[in-house]
């Protein structure tokens, strides 16, 4: 969409953003705490939702996929494919955390393991037949995803001097946040380095990138 877009877009959502805080703050809002129901469990890892599910990765080394029907929680089982909610476990200890695995959700079916880092992966982002995945080894890879079972590393990807915590990528950048303080871009197309982003005084943690907008938070107690 054209900048005009995004800036008619702009007042909407942050007057979306200070009505979800109102309702917070005032007690407007319905509350629905999800057990992780995990003794092992020591928390949520990483998690993401849409509208039909939602994803946790806890640090018990296991997947959880809630399936949800009107905003309320219908299914979720354990080490078990049910309804549709696959539950699963990594079960050689000395591959957790540095492989990249594919399932299919539908069918709960494990599709393929990606073994190249060779410490923990921290991030990854897929879209469009391309994955990106980055690691506490200080690098990037870069994969052509033909289908979940054909998936080649195209390239790797180094120049931070710390763990690479997070990746963004679309057609034009791929974009790093490393514990190193800085944030580097890179050419989709040709996987060469364009350029390093600096300004933060301690590691970037978090990062999204979105058209010709970077936005990333850091240890340092800032955004930008």
């Amino acid at each position: 969409p054209p900048n005009s877009f995004y800036r008619a877009l702009y007042p909407k959502i942050i007057q979306d953003i200070e009505t979800i805080e109102s309702n917070w703050r005032c007690g407007r809002h319905s509350l629905q705490r999800i057990h992780c129901r995990s003794e092992t469990s020591k928390g949520v890892y990483c998690l993401q939702y849409d509208d039909q599910k939602i994803v946790s990765g806890l640090r018990d080394n296991t997947i959880k996929v809630r399936m949800l029907q009107n905003g309320i929680l219908m299914a979720c089982s354990v080490y078990a494919i049910n309804n549709n909610v696959l539950i699963s476990v990594i079960p050689t200890q000395s591959l957790v955390n540095s492989t990249v695995r594919v399932w299919d959700v539908n069918a709960g079916e494990m599709l393929n393991t990606l073994i190249h880092h060779c410490e923990a992966v921290l991030h990854l982002r897929f879209n469009n037949g391309m994955m990106v995945t980055c690691s506490k080894d200080r690098s990037i890879a870069v994969w052509d995803m033909a289908s979940p079972t054909d998936i080649t590393l195209r390239r790797v990807l180094v120049g931070h001097r710390a763990a690479v915590n997070v990746v963004d990528f679309d057609d034009k950048y791929i974009v790093s946040a490393s514990g190193d303080r800085t944030i580097k871009v890179w050419n989709t197309s040709t996987c060469e380095f364009v350029r390093t982003l600096n300004g933060h005084k301690r590691g970037i943690a978090c990062l999204q990138y979105r058209d010709r907008l970077v936005v990333s938070g850091s240890s340092d107690n800032t955004i930008r």
